[in-house]
């Protein structure tokens, strides 16, 4: 079900496969994609259509892909109370840690020398759209947290593209209920070229987050020529750091239910996610195998678990607990959770990863659904260079100056000879005249 290595045994063609991980699809859909891409841009709403007919629902029609008041209201009247109340929780939950990031994000001035002020403000992205996928199920998880995000850093205009598969009620609702009004049925790669590029129905946005399967992970690793992205955030994907370490309320064989559990939850998102288990302990690398293969027989997605776990997938048995945070911080994950004697001290060593999980009571699954933490992350490596989506992501700086003459007396002189060296005589010019 899942491959156990001894790291210092483990073959350059193994581990060079579990480091790179869906990287590899996403790099045999490129060409399938910039086909995808060059139709939304030739042909618009029409190549929307099309798509949404052969791959979403033979019926749909140009009159489905703008959600109406309507659509919303029936979204209301077919949910559950219970189903809407737990939505409007999570939200609160991410509005009041997105409110925190926000406070956070400071502009500044400070006066370098006499006469020579500097400073940066932060202003809102304009246009911003956000990718919801779909499929078996909805999302409102998704939709909720990006657009809480998008909302706090104060966007203009916030669009959503949600799954053009089925109703998904609980999606509009939790759009609705962060005020998100301009909301599209179109899913998948033209997803991300209508956004990027527009058509007659829909305006581009200027910047695109959210996260996909392979196809959309390319579309939009294919479009930052148009549009900027928050990170490459496909196929979902988890690294436990777990040690010998045991307790009379966890001894290592509930240790190991939870570390099974834990990969198994992540297991289920689809077939081309990516489990991995680091331990210093071969005794709990074995109870977690075995865990692993009582648990999956309660499970209802067993096809798709247990292709994950047979891909990407790994329990990996080092000789230290320095030896796994080195390769956690190598492989740069997408969620860690660290499930040792003292995780806050494991935290200090970490220095790649999108979303950190502390302590035995902290599984994922709480940062999907209730801490309010956003969880729409990096992946395939990607936390090496990028940090997980927030207020930030939806926001960029401005820097200004201000020169007085005293200031600017002060750097004529930087300018004149570095000016002369470059040939940019207008550029020195334009300070020298200031001074005559």
């Amino acid at each position: 079900m899942i491959n156990v290595y001894e790291l210092q045994n483990m073959t350059k063609s193994v581990r060079d496969r579990i480091m790179k991980r869906s990287q590899n699809d996403i790099d045999q859909v490129k060409t399938k994609v910039e086909e995808i891409i060059a139709a939304v841009k030739s042909d618009g709403d029409a190549a929307l259509v099309h798509f949404a007919k052969k791959w979403d629902d033979p019926e749909f029609s140009l009159a489905k892909l703008k959600i109406t008041d309507t659509d919303i209201k029936e979204a209301y009247k077919n949910t559950p109370k219970e189903i809407i109340d737990k939505i409007k929780e999570q939200i609160s939950l991410a509005q009041k840690f997105h409110k925190i990031q926000k406070e956070r994000i400071l502009n500044w001035e400070q006066e370098l020398e006499e006469g020579i002020i500097v400073g940066e403000k932060w202003t809102p992205i304009a246009n911003v759209g956000l990718y919801i996928p779909g499929g078996k199920n909805p999302f409102p998880t998704v939709q909720q947290i990006l657009a809480v995000a998008a909302k706090t850093a104060g966007c203009p205009r916030i669009i959503s593209c949600i799954s053009a598969k089925g109703k998904n009620y609980e999606v509009l609702i939790a759009a609705n209920e962060c005020g998100i009004k301009e909301i599209y049925r179109v899913s998948g790669a033209q997803a991300i070229a209508a956004m990027a590029y527009g058509t007659e129905t829909i305006a581009p946005v200027d910047l695109i987050a959210g996260p996909g399967n392979t196809y959309v992970t390319a579309a939009k690793i294919l479009c930052q020529s148009k549009i900027a992205i928050d990170a490459p955030a496909g196929p979902s994907e988890v690294l436990i750091l777990a040690d010998n370490s045991a307790s009379p309320e966890c001894d290592l064989n509930k240790k190991a239910k939870y570390c099974a559990a834990d990969l198994l939850a992540q297991a289920e998102h689809g077939t081309d996610s990516v489990v991995v288990l680091l331990t210093d302990s071969k005794q709990l690398a074995q109870l977690t195998k075995d865990e692993l293969e009582k648990q999956f027989e309660k499970l209802s997605r067993k096809e798709d678990i247990q292709k994950s776990l047979a891909t990407y997938s790994a329990i990996i048995i080092t000789h230290s607990m320095n030896e796994a945070i080195a390769f956690a911080n190598d492989y740069a994950p997408e969620h860690l959770e660290i499930l040792t004697k003292n995780p806050e001290e494991i935290l200090k060593q970490i220095n790649h990863a999108g979303s950190v999980f502390l302590g035995l009571n902290n599984p994922v699954a709480l940062g999907d659904y209730a801490t309010g933490i956003n969880f729409c992350l990096p992946t395939g490596g990607w936390t090496r260079q990028s940090s997980p989506v927030g207020v930030w992501t939806f926001m960029k700086r401005v820097q200004y100056s201000f020169v007085t003459k005293p200031g600017l007396a002060r750097l004529c002189p930087i300018v004149q000879t570095i000016a002369t060296v470059e040939g940019l005589d207008a550029h020195r010019h334009s300070v020298e005249i200031r001074l005559e």
